[in-house]
């Protein structure tokens, strides 16, 4: 079967209404189309929660709608990873793109060890690390074309 990891950046765009919407609600679709097993560390369920609730409070969304998002972002069909080695792997990868955080570098370091395409809306993390992470895919240049 093939996989693919996911960044919160893209369940994020495909909930709320962002200039990467439509591209983020094709990805999916067609992801899921063709059977493809997403995968993502445990961090993205954080990432969006927090997400939802800053949305929320700031009221950009009511509370009940808040709750609708957060669940429909937590049930989306994802297989989540969390260790030790993933967590160490992060850093290291972090430090050897010279990323200000470890974050980010968690999904970097699943994709490295599934060995599949990491999806990510984040355009400046792609731009500084495409040339040497050649599994990054950015959800900007995604077209239905492409898959």
């Amino acid at each position: 079967m093939t996989q693919a990891i996911l960044d919160s950046g893209i369940l994020i765009a495909s909930v709320f209404i962002e200039t990467l919407t439509p591209k983020a609600k094709g990805l999916l679709k067609q992801l899921q189309a063709d059977s493809v097993a997403l995968h993502a560390p445990t961090l993205l369920r954080y990432e969006c929660v927090a997400v939802v609730r800053k949305a929320v409070y700031q009221g950009r969304v009511m509370p009940n709608e808040g709750l609708r998002i957060r669940d429909a972002l937590l049930n989306h069909p994802l297989l989540l990873h969390f260790d030790d080695g993933l967590l160490k792997r992060g850093y290291e990868l972090a430090t050897q793109y010279n990323r200000p955080t470890a974050y980010d570098a968690q999904y970097l370091a699943l994709a490295e060890r599934l060995a599949c395409d990491f999806w990510t809306a984040d355009e400046r993390m792609y731009n500084a690390i495409k040339d040497k992470f050649p599994a990054i895919r950015w959800l900007g240049s995604w077209s239905a074309e492409e898959e």
